[in-house]
């Protein structure tokens, strides 16, 4: 077990006074935080905690930032505003006409058309890694790593396989912070992310849309499209997918660009209860039973001197353990925020990780270095409690 912890906290209004001010976004009817609103300015993404804040830093050149998140209105917010109202877009809708939508057309269509509509040459990225998980309610793992990502294409690409180097690498740069109350000997802690072969595909958004169309693809599936808000430019899609044969129900949405015919932000929301508990043993022979529970996979995009380029890759879910009769109940959500995108001509990173190991298992024995990410007050109180 590693615990890292930073002494910045009690000091970082002085440290951090002259480079960036804190913002607060509430929903404006209700007061309620925003998480995961984006902020987008100059060349930079920037995106809310679970508490609706955000250390934005600070430009004189700078001088109206763009905020948005799904189901609320768009807002510009003006340098020193330290609290953001944002509307509900559904609740300013005096009537909401419903539109049934050819949802698996679209998914087809952008899939095949997926290197020309999105920025598909080599990119690099500064990043920022956020990964935690719960156990039975309490927080027992937090990673947030500010790293850099290479690409070749922005592409998952299934020609390589387990052979990730070949089109994506990941360098870690600064750890931030790294908690762990989770015994590796202990197997019901943890999460079924870390051994996911899907660790490294749910970074891309071409990953996803294979996984959902071949659920489309399986027998007796029902869906539906509805088109449920509509601009000049976007389009605002809910759809559901029933796939009994293979135990998952599918709702989410999409924003659609009609006139670029791209997806520019998808929310998947995967209900896996009607899956069974299966057995298992751990390395030492001891049998248990595991169920996936629910999850969900969210990615979004944003325009860019005419290219679209991610701006967030994003999955969460729980898992459920019993064993000697108790049930115990696992929860993971990991964020990528793809924060500054550049063109390469680079073919790769020169510290890259193995991403064939669990992420933290490349961590360097170093020490934290100061950090303005903003915690939540439970990760706070996480990174602070002592451990037994």
């Amino acid at each position: 077990m590693k615990i890292f912890n930073l002494f910045f906290l009690l000091f970082l209004n002085i440290l951090y006074s002259q480079a960036i001010w804190k913002v607060k976004v509430v929903d404006e009817q209700e007061g309620t935080p925003i998480p995961n609103a984006r902020i987008l300015f100059s060349s930079e993404v920037l995106y809310t905690n679970d508490d609706g804040e955000v250390l934005i830093p600070e430009n004189k050149n700078v001088n109206m930032i763009d905020i948005t998140k799904s189901g609320y209105i768009s807002e510009k917010l003006t340098t020193g505003t330290s609290l953001l109202k944002m509307k509900p877009l559904y609740k300013q809708l005096e009537e909401v006409k419903i539109i049934n939508v050819d949802i698996k057309k679209i998914f087809e269509e952008v899939s095949k058309k997926y290197t020309k509509l999105y920025y598909s040459a080599p990119s690099l990225y500064d990043i920022v890694y956020k990964q935690k998980n719960t156990d039975n309610g309490g927080l027992s793992f937090l990673l947030i790593a500010e790293a850099s990502l290479w690409t070749s294409s922005n592409f998952y690409s299934f020609k390589y396989k387990n052979d990730y180097d070949q089109f994506v690498q990941m360098e870690l740069n600064d750890i931030k912070y790294f908690k762990s109350t989770e015994n590796k000997n202990d197997f019901f802690k943890g999460s079924s992310l870390d051994q996911s072969k899907d660790f490294v595909g749910n970074i891309f958004f071409n990953y996803e849309l294979i996984r959902v169309l071949g659920f489309l693809s399986v027998k007796d599936v029902k869906l539906s499209g509805r088109l449920t808000n509509d601009t000049d430019h976007e389009q605002l899609i809910h759809f559901k997918i029933h796939a009994p044969l293979a135990g998952v129900n599918i709702s989410g949405s999409i924003l659609y660009n009609k006139v670029d015919h791209i997806i520019t932000r998808y929310e998947a929301n995967y209900d896996q209860s009607e899956l069974p508990y299966y057995k298992n043993k751990t390395d030492n022979g001891i049998d248990y039973e595991f169920k996936p529970g629910n999850g969900t996979v969210i990615f979004e995009f944003y325009k860019k001197d005419n290219k679209y380029i991610p701006s967030l890759s994003e999955i969460k879910g729980e898992s459920y353990v019993l064993y000697e009769g108790k049930k115990n109940v696992k929860t993971f959500n990991r964020e990528i925020i793809f924060q500054r995108f550049n063109e390469t001509k680079t073919g790769g990173l020169q510290n890259k990780i193995d991403l064939n190991k669990k992420l933290w298992e490349n961590i360097p024995n170093d020490k934290n270095k100061d950090s303005n990410v903003l915690l939540s007050k439970d990760e706070q109180r996480f990174i602070e409690q002592k451990n037994d």
